[in-house]
């Protein structure tokens, strides 16, 4: 999910976007300015064919300078814990969680919940019920 549409089309109530923030660090005061400029880059970016997906963007937590990426991991308290800084270029660091695949083998763990570890409950055996 981008933000294209509610750069676009901002809504009343509930926006994830803090759009005076945004329009403020890219110097538009005007939030019509803003969402035309906005609609031009990205016009541009498709007819130069950049339309591939940016992993740093849609794989982080946070994107930034170093002292911006410290800082939202500090803010997460916590949740900070565990998540990792990297850097990507001399201005841009993101802060990620550690991947974990969904196929991990995790047999061991599951021993205790074999059948011969189980009751099933409304079943009798015909050695049991008189």
């Amino acid at each position: 999910m981008s933000g294209f549409n509610e750069i676009q089309n901002p809504p009343k109530r509930y926006g994830v976007i803090d759009m005076s923030a945004l329009r403020s660090l890219c110097g538009f005061p005007d939030s019509v300015q803003f969402s035309e400029q906005h609609r031009q880059w990205v016009q541009e970016a498709i007819s130069n064919g950049n339309v591939k997906r940016e992993r740093c963007w849609t794989e982080s937590i946070a994107v930034g300078s170093i002292g911006f990426v410290e800082e939202t991991k500090a803010r997460l308290g916590i949740k900070g814990m565990g998540k990792r800084i990297e850097e990507q270029e001399a201005d841009r660091c993101v802060l990620r969680e550690k991947f974990e695949p969904y196929n991990a083998v995790i047999d061991h763990e599951n021993e205790c919940l074999s059948p011969n570890n189980s009751y099933f409950w409304g079943i009798y055996d015909a050695d049991t019920v008189g």
